[in-house]
């Protein structure tokens, strides 16, 4: 039991972890680039902005602080540095959430990241439509199909998805090797991989039970990442949201069940993830023991989905709209409508994931072999499920797959 406690506790420890990074996008930006290469906070400055060179600098040093990032070795003074010295860094890790992890995230947050995730997937392919390199090289891919799975034909085709994203980042550190002994040009490629469970009447679902989420009319004006860093930080503020999933409650009522602090510090908490979007005051009651006090009760909220998403609209010089741009707001639709039906994170083994590599030319073959090898191995699983399936009478998996693998554009977004 211990042993099983500990493990817990540390995947809390990788949570609060993650709200050092999810504190902005700047160091979300930072740590994803320091993954891809070594750089300095000048180097970083100079392709990305971000403020001024000493806000790069102290946020370069708190990530290392936290373990996130460490130091490789200096340079200077001389040169364009002058007096200077100038530090470099490359990232430990990427700021990624396992299976386990994820599962300690409340349901209401794990669909309201889901859902930003793929809007910044629908960015960048945007992006790279409107930059003409999303079909420019052979082997690109961009499409989905819907399948029907058995329970053992959906973990291989998970595994072997686990398999290829954890294979990506080994040939990105085998194309570094290989481009420090050529002089070819790097390329940045993104890989988008998703694996889900379909609702089988769109919008309906197929019967399952969801939490009964609050829904919200417009985005909460605090960044993202800041709401995702604020809950992350605080193990008892993921709890208060878990128990919002699973119906309206208040803070004296949190405090009596689970208790963790004073009834004021769980008000505080209530307020604190009220003011970050992922509650919201749905009644409140007075008279009884409450006297004149009023007592306000919270549900969980859900990710605000609109029908028309700002990333849906193609510049006017995009003329006439291509085929691959169709097929991927189709696939957005699919996203939309099993995260509104309760199936997209209905399990916790899903996988939805992206990822920018810096590659080589061969490192883009041996990756677009791979995107080939598992699109193989799903239509193989595809059929034997089907075969298993007539003769057990087991109910099918619906279950949508997308791939992603384009080359994204090199021109860099400067941070405010």
């Amino acid at each position: 039991m211990a042993k099983i406690k500990a493990r817990v506790e540390s995947r809390f420890e990788y949570l609060r972890r993650l709200s050092v990074v999810f504190v902005s996008e700047l160091r979300i930006k930072i740590v994803t680039e320091l993954y891809l290469r070594e750089m300095s906070p000048k180097q970083f400055h100079a392709e990305f902005g971000g403020g001024s060179i000493s806000r790069i600098d102290k946020t370069f040093k708190k990530l290392a602080k936290h373990g996130w990032l460490r130091y490789i070795h200096s340079k200077g003074p001389g040169g364009s540095r002058r007096g200077a010295t100038e530090h470099f860094y490359r990232a430990t890790e990427l700021a990624v959430i396992d299976e386990e992890t994820w599962a300690l995230v409340p349901y209401s947050m794990r669909v309201s990241i889901s859902w930003t995730i793929f809007k910044v997937l629908a960015e960048r392919v945007r992006h790279a439509l409107n930059a003409k390199t999303l079909t420019a090289r052979a082997g690109s891919h961009l499409g989905s199909t819907t399948i029907a799975l058995d329970q053992l034909g959906w973990e291989r085709v998970v595994a072997a998805t686990n398999t290829l994203f954890e294979s990506i980042f080994e040939e990105q550190d085998d194309a570094k090797i290989r481009l420090q002994d050529s002089e070819e040009k790097p390329m940045l490629a993104t890989v988008g991989m998703a694996v889900f469970e379909s609702p089988i009447h769109p919008g309906l679902g197929d019967g399952r039970t969801t939490p009964l989420l609050a829904q919200v009319s417009k985005e909460c004006p605090v960044p993202f990442t800041l709401r995702v860093s604020k809950a992350f930080a605080d193990e008892l503020c993921l709890k208060i949201i878990e128990e919002a999933n699973r119906r309206a409650i208040s803070a004296p009522l949190f405090h009596a069940e689970f208790g963790g602090d004073t009834v004021e510090g769980i008000r505080r908490r209530f307020k604190k993830m009220e003011d970050a979007g992922w509650l919201k005051r749905v009644g409140k009651e007075t008279g009884g023991k409450r006297r004149s006090a009023v007592e306000f009760f919270y549900r969980a909220t859900g990710p605000a989905i609109f029908d028309k998403e700002g990333w849906a609209v193609l510049p006017s010089s995009i003329k006439p709209v291509p085929a691959v741009w169709t097929t991927f707001l189709q696939l957005a639709e699919e996203v939309k409508e099993a995260i509104i039906a309760g199936t997209f994170e209905a399990r916790l083994d899903n996988h939805f994931t992206w990822s920018l590599l810096r590659l080589d030319q061969e490192g883009w073959k041996k990756l677009t072999a791979a995107v080939d090898e598992l699109l193989s191995l799903i239509l193989k699983e595809w059929e034997a499920a089907e075969s298993r399936m007539a003769g057990t009478g087991e109910k099918a998996i619906t279950t949508t797959i997308a791939l992603a693998l384009f080359e994204s554009p090199k021109t860099a977004i400067k941070e405010p």
